[in-house]
């Protein structure tokens, strides 16, 4: 699944059926290799609130849905979440880069799998006329990526592990 087709989605909790939210964001560890929660805004004045992983029962289509209400909380009340929030990174729109300065494009989604959160790897953009002409290449989850501020570092090697466009890419 695409982060991309996830973000909007209504969130609902199973204990009383109430709909707590909609997705605002996803929270993905500091290593890059796994969602670890959903970040939630139920208005555009109230604060985010988060729902830890292990909380999500369902992807469906439309809703997402949730064990209990009581999974949902500030987002400062989850230590796991609270650090990989606090380093701010948002992976999509980061440039790939190597650690020898070779630019991959930026990284334009994220495709995870919805039953365990892990990160199948990152689909990147060369722009929008090569995406139109040329598709989106996929990069697996490398073993090793450092997500920054404004690019994500990759070793050089990894090159080699990006999938053209147009072949078939995982949990897409």
């Amino acid at each position: 699944m695409k982060a991309t087709n996830v973000i909007g989605r209504q969130v609902t909790s199973r204990d009383g059926g109430r709909q707590v939210g909609r997705i605002k964001d996803l929270v993905v560890d500091p290593a890059g290799r796994e969602v670890i929660g959903l970040v939630l805004s139920d208005s555009m004045f109230l604060p985010s609130k988060v729902a830890a992983w292990k909380a999500v029962q369902a992807f469906g289509e439309d809703n997402v849905v949730l064990d209990t209400m009581r999974s949902v909380v500030k987002a400062g009340s989850d230590r796991a979440i609270k650090a990989a929030l606090a380093k701010k990174t948002h992976i999509k729109g980061l440039r790939l880069v190597t650690t020898k300065g070779k630019d991959l494009g930026k990284i334009s989604d994220v495709v995870f799998d919805e039953t365990t959160g892990e990160i199948y790897g990152y689909e990147l953009s060369g722009g929008r006329f090569s995406d139109v002409f040329d598709g989106t290449p996929f990069l697996p989850t490398p073993q090793w990526i450092e997500l920054g501020k404004d690019v994500a570092f990759i070793a050089p090697e990894i090159e080699a592990t990006v999938v053209p466009s147009g072949r078939q890419k995982p949990g897409i």
